[in-house]
């Protein structure tokens, strides 16, 4: 669960030596294979090849695909062995969420062979990008048994099990299957205007103009009159977010909301709201922040995490009017 995953981290932390690579890691291999590949280019014939045949240029793209092939096979070693120290056991040894500690969990962890994942910063329907990948490693999933890894992995390591984790699905492989540089979003990260009651009250309108409440009910509880017949894409139950929980698996930043409705939520019923302009989608968010019931024990033991609980900003939100009498 969220409230205990720090501390289920510091029960089953890794080996350090294991798993802490170096930030330096990368750049010390690719200088080795580097240098190696120049002595040996340099010391040895190749051949087939002469000097009237092959430019320098060549040669040294040549060599410079190989350094490349060989980091990226150092970086996967890695990535494997972080995978089946800290991954395996959930997402299975063959990345298909069926590990030896999945069984019971809800939801039930990523299916990585499927190539399907919500969280993105890519159109509805496409594959995330890297950045998307290493994010919900770092930052977890709250609300599920999906930790977070930020301290105990370094960016190398997340950086390499993610692309091992790649490797479960054919189609980041495939060309035609990866997103287009057009397919990826910009998502804004500071607000265009402050919240007030006016924004708040035209998110409300959207709210219910978007058939949100049919879900997520009229309270933002979850409770729609559709929620309790929702699949997902493989016929699997799912429920619609709770609005008023001071987490979301995306995480409850402004921004974090706004990639959600912009990209949608891939395998689910969730869909973007890509006929809701910018001003619309921000005016929504300041709908849904408002919903969120703070006072709570959950609250306060989560309130130094700015992506799982979005702290109060008093100056952000105009002063709800006095009760006449």
């Amino acid at each position: 669960m969220v409230n205990n995953q720090d501390a289920w981290q510091k029960r089953n932390r890794l080996p350090m030596a294991n798993l802490l690579w170096r930030e330096r890691a990368p750049s010390a291999v690719a200088r080795l294979v580097t240098g190696v590949g120049l002595a040996v280019a340099l010391a040895t014939p190749v051949p087939g090849w002469s000097q009237d045949d092959v430019s320098l240029e060549e040669a040294v793209e040549t060599l410079q695909a190989e350094v490349g092939r060989l980091t990226r096979a150092a970086q996967l070693a890695r990535g494997r062995k972080i995978y089946f120290q800290a991954c395996s056991p959930c997402h299975g040894v063959r990345g298909d969420g069926n590990g030896p500690a999945a069984r019971g969990f809800d939801p039930a962890p990523r299916n990585f062979r499927r190539g399907v994942y919500k969280f993105r910063t890519t159109v509805s329907g496409a594959l995330p990008i890297d950045a998307d990948l290493e994010r919900t490693v770092r930052e977890g999933v709250p609300g599920t048994e999906m930790v977070r890894w930020r301290g105990v992995l370094s960016e190398s390591d997340i950086k390499a099990v993610v692309q091992y984790v790649k490797t479960f699905s054919p189609f980041f492989e495939d060309p035609d299957s990866l997103p287009l540089p057009e397919d990826i979003l910009e998502i804004p990260e500071e607000r265009p205007f402050e919240a007030s009651l006016s924004s708040v009250a035209k998110g409300r309108q959207i709210f219910i103009d978007q058939d949100c409440i049919k879900c997520h009910g009229e309270s933002g509880q979850g409770d729609g009159v559709e929620a309790d017949r929702l699949v997902d894409d493989w016929d699997v139950p799912i429920r619609p977010a709770n609005l008023t929980r001071p987490y979301f698996k995306n995480g409850k930043r402004d921004s974090d909301i706004f990639r959600v409705f912009t990209t949608g939520v891939n395998g689910t019923p969730m869909p973007a709201f890509d006929d809701l302009d910018e001003e619309e989608r921000w005016q929504l968010i300041d709908y849904i922040q408002s919903l969120e019931q703070r006072q709570n024990w959950f609250y306060w033991l989560f309130q130094d995490n700015p992506n799982q609980v979005r702290h109060p900003q008093p100056e952000a939100r105009a002063e709800e009017p006095e009760a006449d009498g």
